[in-house]
């Protein structure tokens, strides 16, 4: 079998390193160029997700990858979004897929014997198998049903960056948070006065690229500084020491997507159930899905094992990303959400049984 996976984020390659290892051929479609260097903010592994790099064979490598070398005390793992990134695709090369860069997808369409993708430089590959890890605004998706549902935005504008020499309390990798009446501010340290840093500001309308990319930094400083004025003076040293750029970016979930599959395409990640980052799960039910999908082709064949992965994990990211939209409100509202979280970090793909 030959797998053309749409993709290179988390779910791409994680779901490459996935089906290496049941012996599937594997060609990562990635539409960013080879020299982009996927600069971005950062993620925090949860224990589900890091027990799937474990099933992976990537969990101490993961962990050598992180802010601290460590897991924080409730599991959590920091890492840079860009590390997680090369990781995950260094393994899916080392194990023999490919990565084929400036391949953006247009259309897809099965043929007699396999699937055939056209990209947007008028190239084609063809597979037996196209799984779509093309985010929350996959193209893979509008070709398996023209009817789905787009990304729905959230009221919340996302920043964040890294900062330097500046102290903070929080044991090392720990995820703590501060929130004030105008946002929520989130961050972790390394021990060695690194601090990795987001913060939520409710923002009423939807912001284009062009008027994010038309923020400048002082500005979005500064109402950073206002937001958080009340609150410990360690906030606004870490706003002020930040090195990077802010990564403004607005918020988005997909609460439901009826159709996840359709005779050789397939969804995956954030294409088929994206979660807002409040929840803290968007990783890992990306790299629970790679898991989940490489035990269904192994041990079933053709629609069965796709009805079964949907099957498998469509009640759970589901649950996820409704987790993750009363998180968000809670945020809004100056609330904070309730309830145990055991049912999602426990969680735990057990890779010998059969599918």
């Amino acid at each position: 079998m030959h797998a053309l996976v749409i993709g290179g984020g988390v779910a791409g390659p994680a779901c490459a390193v996935a089906l290496r290892s049941i012996g599937v051929e594997v060609t990562i479609c990635e539409a960013r160029p080879r020299e982009d260097k996927d600069l971005g903010l950062w993620v925090m592994v949860a224990p589900n997700g890091l027990a799937a790099l474990n099933t992976l064979g990537l969990k101490q490598i993961a962990l050598r990858e992180s802010l601290a070398g460590v897991a924080g005390p409730s599991g959590f793992v920091p890492m840079r979004r860009a590390g997680l990134y090369r990781l995950l695709r260094e393994a899916a090369v080392a194990r023999g897929a490919r990565i084929e860069h400036d391949r953006k997808l247009i259309d897809a369409s099965t043929t007699a014997d396999g699937v055939m993708a056209r990209f947007t430089d008028g190239s084609t590959l063809s597979g037996d198998l196209l799984i779509g890890c093309d985010g929350i605004h996959s193209r893979t998706r509008s070709i398996i049903d023209p009817a789905a549902p787009t990304a729905r935005y959230v009221p919340l504008l996302n920043l964040g960056g890294f900062a330097s020499d500046v102290d903070a309390p929080g044991e090392p990798a720990q995820l703590r948070f501060v929130r004030s009446r105008k946002g929520f501010f989130g961050y972790t340290v390394s021990g060695r006065r690194d601090v990795w840093w987001f913060a939520n500001l409710l923002w009423g309308a939807e912001p284009s690229r062009a008027e994010l990319a038309a923020m400048e930094r002082d500005v979005l400083t500064e109402r950073l500084l206002d937001t958080f004025a009340e609150s410990p003076a360690f906030v606004a040293d870490v706003i002020r020491a930040t090195y990077t750029d802010l990564y403004a970016l607005p918020t988005h979930d997909l609460p439901t997507v009826p159709t996840w599959w359709q005779d050789r395409m397939v969804l995956l990640g954030d294409a088929a159930h994206a979660t807002t980052p409040t929840s803290g799960q968007g990783s890992s039910m990306a790299l629970e899905d790679a898991v989940a999908l490489a035990k269904c082709l192994r041990d079933l064949s053709g629609r069965q094992a796709l009805s079964r992965y949907e099957q498998l994990r469509r009640r759970r990211v589901e649950a996820v990303v409704a987790l993750g939209a009363r998180a968000s409100a809670a945020k809004i509202e100056g609330s904070s959400p309730s309830g145990s979280l055991d049912w999602v970090l426990d969680y735990r793909i057990d890779w010998a049984s059969p599918a």
